[in-house]
């Protein structure tokens, strides 16, 4: 597949087959999140794997858009790291490339994935006790992945409407 195919057939897959990804694919998949630009190439980001179904389960009871990773075969968390670099947006913006480029890899794997915000929220308080995260660190979001158990098609979703030229 090409660049431009992967991107237009990439879509989120929710339903996952019980399978194990073999650590060469894992590896990808996080090199193409190292892959991403960075505002001054700082990186401020950090990935968490997850394949205990206990923390799966944990993390899929904290709010409704969360619930299928209790299913996946893996979820990543990707952490932000402010003692990087402490401009909050930057770091958001560096580890919202990290997710986009880590989904890539996986439609381009014949994996599917599925991008899980997190909020600044309870939850938050919770996540970083579950895994312990230093000060400074937070989770930007989750990547639930695995082998696909559904069939999706994917449509141009190109909308004139929403491109402005100089001005809205």
């Amino acid at each position: 597949m090409n660049n431009l195919d992967i991107i237009f057939q990439r879509k989120s897959i929710r339903q996952y087959q019980q399978k194990s990804i073999p650590n060469e694919m894992i590896n990808i998949i996080l090199d193409a999140g190292f892959s991403a630009p960075s505002a001054r190439n700082l990186r401020p980001y950090h990935f968490l794997l997850i394949d205990d179904k206990n923390i799966l389960n944990k993390i899929s009871t904290l709010s409704p858009g969360k619930k299928i990773i209790a299913n996946c075969a893996l979820a990543i968390a990707v952490l932000g790291d402010l003692n990087i670099n402490d401009v909050y947006e930057f770091v958001l913006n560096d580890t919202s490339a990290c997710i986009e480029n880590m989904l890539l890899a996986i439609e381009g794997l014949g994996l599917g994935g599925c991008w899980c915000g997190q909020r600044r929220d309870d939850s938050e308080k919770i996540i970083k006790e579950l895994f312990k995260l230093p000060d400074g660190v937070f989770v930007s979001g989750f990547i639930a992945l695995g082998y696909p158990n559904e069939i999706k098609t994917t449509k141009n979703r190109f909308d004139k409407e929403k491109v402005h030229h100089n001005k809205w």
